[in-house]
């Protein structure tokens, strides 16, 4: 995926906010002696977010108008992907944010929000806020801290709808590029007033996806702390197994970097894994299980 920056989209009022409050003189005052003023710091905000970018998602593929003007009049494709996998690629450690939806936009930031804590919070509470005729898109974004290309993990890309208008040939190069990925491919067709998709190519089964990692999995050198493993679950331990072998399928995956018990008071057991992307950056991902093998959420 590619992040633009908010001046390359097509709404003229995406990303606004204004600067500026009736304290201004009173801080240009204070500040005078030291030959700085409130404009100075402006700028510096204004340089800051004009340097932020984002990457788009809407709630649903059924959208028709979205289709038509985001879709090429029904002839392009629509991305869907999990997002929690997405997060272990290049949006690591980005939060995936609902976009507002109101008639008028926030108040003016001020010299106050400047020197706050909650400065980042103030200013992405503006930039992902839309006039409410947008609601309709049921948008949610990330907002990055740069403009470029934004690599993820295989299968985090579930599925890909084609639609009703798509060119055969664009359809066959679509489901080629796929063919090796756990993505399906489908293909939107018109009936009556419905919009309705068709499968026209499966998601290929992990174990014969073209890999990206090389998917190193030795249970002897990676689960070295055996004992202690099977001492705190109350799964079988061929769960623990399984759940190895599963993380090692998956298409980017390059090796598990530790498993072990959490923590001096061994609470729980996390898996770091290490995951190679297609741009060739390696990155890495811990997640955290319960006695019972289940995924511990919210901690990392």
């Amino acid at each position: 995926m590619f992040s633009p920056p908010f001046a390359a989209m097509n709404d003229p009022m995406e990303a606004y906010y204004e600067t500026g409050g009736p304290g201004d003189r009173i801080v240009n005052a204070m500040f005078a002696p030291a030959g700085l003023k409130v404009d100075i710091m402006y700028e510096m905000l204004s340089d800051m977010i004009n340097r932020f970018a984002l990457v788009s998602f809407s709630e649903t593929y059924e959208n028709l108008p979205m289709w038509a003007y985001y879709g090429s009049n029904f002839a392009g494709m629509c991305l869907e992907f999990d997002t929690a996998d997405l997060m272990i690629g290049d949006f690591q450690g980005e939060k995936l944010r609902p976009v507002t939806y109101a008639r008028n936009a926030l108040p003016s930031l001020t010299v106050a929000d400047m020197g706050a804590q909650h400065l980042e919070e103030a200013v992405i509470a503006r930039i992902t806020r839309k006039r409410s005729e947008w609601a309709h898109e049921k948008e949610w974004r990330f907002v990055t801290g740069q403009v470029g290309p934004k690599h993820f993990l295989d299968d985090a890309l579930r599925r890909v709808f084609l639609g009703p208008r798509v060119k055969p040939e664009h359809a066959a190069r679509v489901c080629e590029a796929m063919d090796r990925r756990p993505v399906e491919v489908l293909q939107g067709e018109i009936r009556g007033f419905e919009l309705v998709f068709r499968s026209i190519k499966p998601a290929r089964p992990l174990g014969e996806c073209e890999r990206v990692g090389i998917g190193k999995f030795d249970p002897v050198e990676d689960l070295f702390a055996e004992a202690e493993l099977k001492q705190f679950l109350t799964a079988p331990f061929e769960a623990l197994l399984e759940e190895c072998r599963r993380t090692a399928s998956r298409p980017n995956m390059e090796a598990l970097a530790g498993i072990d018990l959490a923590g001096s008071d061994k609470h729980a057991i996390y898996f770091w894994t290490t995951y190679k992307l297609r741009s060739g950056r390696e990155v890495f991902h811990k997640r955290y299980f319960d006695r019972r093998l289940r995924l511990v959420l919210g901690k990392d």
